[in-house]
């Protein structure tokens, strides 16, 4: 995915001229058909660090070792993994090693947004910078940069500045806030077709599944376990956390003493659709005329008012899952803390499956009252006014008419 027509950044932080200079021309000539490459070579690793901090760019060629200063064989000086793990702290861009230290960060690859290519193949580095820009994480910083940019800047000219003197008044530390939560809300309900404008109709692979992954926070944003969590267990099971927020919330160590209400996790079962009972049993059942009672019970999985059964539809590693609340469990939280949390689910769809589960266990059976005796006294009973208008003469008959019948 890349913008086209549009100038990319790139900054190559290289201590060997010739060889910045080489790449800077292959690039050029290479990658002319994503666009323009306005392409920054820079010698100094400090300096490298200034521009990061005052310039966009949208990917960064890096060396590992800075052969100006100090080090041996046995101890490299690698100041370009220092300078990759300060810039991804304040303003993470994708990032191409080229290296004739490839060994050192080999750990932290992971392509196509950052990867690892020896010095000596400049060829495997254009390859690697190409993946990096098509990748879509270039355009899509840009847009969503320029996105809430737009809209801060609105905020302010529009309500906090005609508004200043009633909120000078308040706790200004409440502004804060007020904005984050404005900009939040905005971002939900209008982000996704804003994004899907500027990037246009080519970008479907992008923007086609916003309906789906609108339900997930995928990963979650909370550092511990919440409700409505979407966990694998270690044997890869998959359940959903039912137990309130509040109960959940607590302190990272180091962060606050706040310790969460909860010694044990409500879960309930979730496994893949394709291997829900009912799936299968309608599977098994042959023709479609066969089994049409089959159907018709595995169809009832995807009522909204089913009491038992909910479904979360497929995004990325999440399959098609059935939520099955009459299978629960109660798990001791420090055992889930070690759980692998895929996704939470967003609002309202957490609040509407809490909720679901809510009325699922707390559903009162009554015997089933007659009202047609009410339904009679008010004239809504179909047969009982059918018999009235019966009874009632015909307007158009006269009163000869009736009398001689």
């Amino acid at each position: 995915m890349t913008d086209g027509g549009a100038v990319y950044r790139v900054l190559i932080v290289e201590d060997e001229v010739d060889i910045a200079e080489e790449l800077s021309e292959m690039l050029v000539e290479e990658l002319s058909d994503l666009g323009t490459l306005d392409i920054h070579v820079e010698n100094d690793f400090d300096e490298a660090e200034r521009l990061l901090e005052t310039q966009a760019f949208d990917l960064v060629v890096l060396d590992v070792r800075d052969a100006t200063r100090r080090g041996s064989t046995a101890h490299p000086n690698l100041q370009g993994r220092e300078l990759y793990d300060r810039i991804a702290k304040t303003r993470w861009v994708p990032v191409v090693f080229c290296t004739g230290l490839a060994e050192q960060v080999s750990d932290l690859a992971q392509p196509p947004l950052v990867q690892v290519v020896p010095k000596n193949r400049l060829d495997d580095a254009v390859t690697a910078i190409r993946e990096g820009l098509e990748s879509g994480v270039p355009v899509l910083t840009r847009h969503i940069t320029a996105l809430v940019d737009e809209y801060v800047r609105g905020f302010l000219r529009d309500e906090i500045a005609p508004n200043w003197e009633r909120l000078a008044a308040a706790d200004r530390s409440q502004i804060a806030p007020a904005l984050v939560h404005r900009l939040a809300a905005w971002l939900k309900e209008n982000a996704v077709e804003a994004l899907g404008a500027a990037l246009g109709s080519s970008e479907d692979r992008v923007m086609g599944h916003a309906s789906t992954a609108r339900m997930y926070l995928m990963p979650p944003v909370t550092k511990h376990v919440t409700a409505a969590d979407v966990l694998r267990d270690p044997q890869d099971g998959w359940w959903l956390v039912l137990t309130p927020a509040c109960d959940l919330y607590e302190d990272l160590p180091g962060g606050g003493n706040r310790a969460a209400k909860a010694e044990y996790v409500r879960l309930a079962k979730a496994v893949p659709l394709s291997e829900a009972p009912l799936i299968d049993r309608w599977t098994k059942a042959g023709s479609p005329g066969k089994g049409s009672r089959e159907r018709n019970a595995a169809l009832e999985m995807f009522r909204d008012n089913n009491a038992r059964y909910r479904i979360l539809p497929k995004y990325l590693d999440i399959p098609d899952l059935l939520v099955d609340f009459e299978i629960v469990q109660s798990v001791p939280l420090a055992e889930v803390r070690s759980w692998t949390r895929v996704a939470t689910l967003d609002s309202p769809f957490a609040e509407a499956m809490l909720t679901s589960h809510g009325h699922a266990v707390a559903r009162i059976g009554t015997p089933v009252v007659d009202f047609e005796n009410i339904k009679q006294s008010l004239g809504l009973d179909g047969k009982a006014k059918a018999a009235d208008q019966n009874s009632v003469p015909n307007p158009r008959t006269t009163t000869k008419d009736t009398q001689q019948s």
